[in-house]
């Protein structure tokens, strides 16, 4: 706990260096939040009966999706963080610290997500209480359901992002097509639309990848409309959860060994 304390508090201290930044980016996640409101009551008014649920829920769906983007795609950061210390040569003075580096890397992008959680999803949610219809949990049993979900849902994504960091060790540099895969991951995790409204081939593909875990899961958790088992749900996105850290340890006990260092 000392650990996580340390960075969390190093993550805040960074976030007040760079106060432009924040107050541009929580604006920013205002009027994001606020474009996507309009368009799915634009939507509605259009064609009332296409998307399998009422408007309030439909509305709360679409903008819970752009402010846990706001706080959980800091997961995305472990990824980016790795492909620069490796291009930089920098990544072995990670490796000197007494820690093992994948806790190491996870106290760190948990620091930041809890950062973001308080600075950006904190507002972006009275925000949305105050001016965009935006509803509470169908249940307090929804409620911690959803906390629980979006907590595992978390370590899936950052589980993927350090698995995607090591390639970088392997191939040097992954920036070229990292933006293509995190666009297909918030694609597939129905962040923006939900799988419900996929093509059936499409969404039969999809459930069987871990990308719901992060987005879809707990959202639909929150509004109500998760088909099936809470609990069989919440099992699912444990294993995915466990399985990707496993995963992580296996292929970092291998990569490590071809570290070399580039540039300075």
């Amino acid at each position: 706990m000392r650990v996580l304390y340390a960075f969390t508090r190093t993550a805040f201290h960074s976030a007040f260096i760079y106060r432009i930044h924040f107050w541009i980016r929580l604006v920013s996640i205002f009027i994001m939040m606020y474009a996507n409101y309009s368009l799915w009551s634009i939507l509605y008014r259009q064609v009332p009966d296409a998307f399998g649920m009422d408007l309030e829920r439909m509305t709360t769906y679409g903008v819970l999706g752009i402010l846990l983007m706001s706080f959980v795609d800091v997961a995305t950061n472990t990824s980016w963080y790795i492909a620069e210390q490796v291009r930089l040569g920098t990544l072995e003075l990670d490796l000197m610290k007494p820690l093992d580096f994948i806790f190491h890397m996870f106290c760190l992008n948990l620091g930041e997500f809890v950062l973001l959680l308080v600075t950006n999803g904190l507002p972006g949610l009275l925000f949305a209480y105050l001016f965009l219809g935006f509803r509470p949990p169908v249940s307090p049993q929804a409620g911690f359901a959803f906390l629980l979900s979006l907590s595992l849902g978390y370590v899936v994504f950052f589980g993927i992002s350090f698995i995607l960091g090591m390639l970088s060790i392997v191939t040097t540099d992954i920036r070229s097509y990292m933006w293509a895969f995190y666009s297909v991951v918030r694609f597939a995790s129905g962040q923006a639309v939900p799988l419900w409204m996929f093509p059936p081939a499409l969404a039969a593909i999809v459930a069987f990848l871990p990308f719901k875990d992060i987005y879809y899961v707990p959202m639909t958790i929150y509004i109500g409309a998760y088909e099936g088992s809470l609990t069989r749900a919440l099992f699912s996105q444990a294993l995915w959860a466990v399985g990707l850290i496993l995963i992580s340890y296996l292929i970092w006990s291998r990569v490590q060994r071809r570290i070399t260092v580039q540039g300075g």
